[in-house]
């Protein structure tokens, strides 16, 4: 084996499996474990055909997978940025296509568990002429190792060089207080970082916008509004790492918690505007009036039920996308479940109190 790829392997892959090994086997007994030996063959034939023949089950999958991918990026990133790992920052003098190539076959590795379960959904796909779908999760697999790969390549490439793109910076100087100071920190500091979301948020939605047409249910554009959030959610962490970096002091200032859930509950709605705008010419078409702000209150508090889990002191930071994807099913179910008024409700209520409970009782950890 080539010594690079068998020094990533026994330094990321390896760890990753060791890390997670508690969650794989929590997962091969919900698949295998709760079912009866003679109805498994059945049960995951029955599963495989759902994926095939219902797009909304497909999506879900697509999206765990996704999840699953981000995961492993992350874990990589905080392993690399170890000192312990410093040593493999000399893989930037390797070229671009090998360190590509090393990073391919290395998140093909950490996928494996899904390639294996693939086979019998490709096998099954082929024998019964569901050629699209079969080609459409192979795709989206390649595509999500390819993102990956080019990812931690750009990591070791582009660590120390200055981005060649300075994007414009904007200043909101109407808004006063934290939302104010947050949103100005991300047009100065994140401007990527929005426009990455925002890229594919306004894409998303656009997609799905122009394929509405009168009497379609509003459960179509509410899903897809969940997938345009779901990639809002590395904004809250950045939000939360500044607020723990500058921030701290503010907790001292006689502000009411409302007051301050009232600003961050602001700075997430101002986030979506692009998106409420971009939906405006959909009304009478799959959405009316009612249900636009209804999207925006869905997202602001999808997003602070997200932020307010960062607070809780003794998390642990390898749980983080386990969060975010028992949140993110939820929320998928009870939109399915045509809940979505209670859903807003539910999310209001959960992340009020779970920030009136954390918000003083945080402490940053000192590094």
């Amino acid at each position: 084996m080539n010594m690079v790829l068998h020094l990533l392997i026994r330094s990321l892959a390896t760890p990753f499996y060791k890390s997670h090994a508690g969650i794989f086997f929590f997962v091969f007994f919900i698949m295998f474990g709760v079912v009866e030996s003679s109805q498994v063959v059945y049960y995951h034939q029955s599963l495989i055909y759902g994926v095939l023949t219902s797009t909304i089950f497909l999506l879900v999958v697509l999206a765990l997978w996704l999840l699953y991918q981000v995961k492993v990026l992350l874990f990589f990133l905080k392993l690399l940025n170890q000192n312990d790992y410093q040593i493999l920052n000399e893989l930037a003098l390797l070229s671009k296509t090998k360190n590509f190539l090393y990073f391919f076959i290395l998140c093909s590795l950490t996928f494996l568990p899904v390639f294996l379960y693939s086979i019998a959904i490709f096998s099954i796909a082929l024998v019964n002429g569901f050629y699209w779908q079969c080609l459409t999760i192979f795709s989206f697999q390649i595509c999500l190792l390819a993102i990956t790969a080019y990812s931690l390549t750009s990591f070791f490439h582009r660590k120390h060089i200055p981005p060649f793109i300075k994007l414009p910076v904007f200043s909101f100087t109407f808004l006063k207080g934290l939302s104010g100071i947050y949103w100005n920190y991300l047009l100065h500091k994140e401007k990527m970082a929005i426009a990455l979301s925002k890229f594919f948020s306004i894409a998303l939605i656009y997609v799905v916008k122009e394929t509405l047409v009168e009497g379609d249910d509003f459960r179509i554009i509410a899903l897809a509004w969940l997938f345009a959030v779901l990639s809002h959610t590395f904004i809250a962490i950045k939000l939360k790492s500044y607020e723990d970096l500058k921030l701290t002091w503010t907790r001292n200032l006689p502000i009411s918690r409302f007051r301050t859930y009232s600003s961050y509950f602001l700075l997430y709605t101002i986030l979506f505007i692009p998106e409420v705008i971009l939906l405006v010419g959909t009304l009478g078409r799959g959405i009316n009036l009612f249900q636009l702000p209804l999207l925006a209150l869905l997202s602001s508090c999808f997003l602070l039920c997200f932020h307010t889990y960062l607070y809780k002191s003794n998390r642990n930071p390898d749980y983080l996308i386990h969060f975010i994807m028992v949140l993110f099913i939820f929320c998928f179910m009870m939109v399915l479940s045509k809940l979505i008024v209670p859903l807003a409700v539910c999310l209001v209520s959960i992340s009020f109190f779970s920030f009136h409970h954390y918000y003083y009782r945080y402490q940053p950890k000192i590094e």
